[in-house]
């Protein structure tokens, strides 16, 4: 029984190592890629800051005014009648009321 016991731990013993070794290349890798994206945003950054300037200019253009007035107009059918609103409700007034108004 000895022997399957030190089998088992010499398992075991290898996997952590295993496991280890996975580990150690993932954050190797991950230190890897940071490394590599800082030396890219330094380069960025560096090209930004000794690139020529672009100058923009801006054009102010001024528009008269115009006098707000607003014309109601019943064309097409668009404009809102009065008469027809009376018209519409005037099955809810009383008989006296509506025979008065028409």
């Amino acid at each position: 029984m000895g022997p399957l016991i030190a089998a088992g731990v010499m398992k075991i013993g290898m996997l952590k190592a295993l496991a280890f070794k996975g580990l150690a290349l993932l954050v190797g890798k991950a230190l890897l890629l940071s490394k590599l994206a800082f030396i890219l945003t330094a380069i960025i950054g560096l090209k930004k800051l000794l690139s020529q300037p672009k100058h923009v200019t801006y054009e102010v253009v001024s528009h008269p005014h115009h006098a707000e007035h607003h014309e109601h107009h019943e064309a097409a059918g668009w404009g809102r009648s009065l008469d027809a609103q009376s018209q519409a409700y005037a099955a809810q007034r009383p008989v006296s009321e509506s025979s008065s108004t028409s």
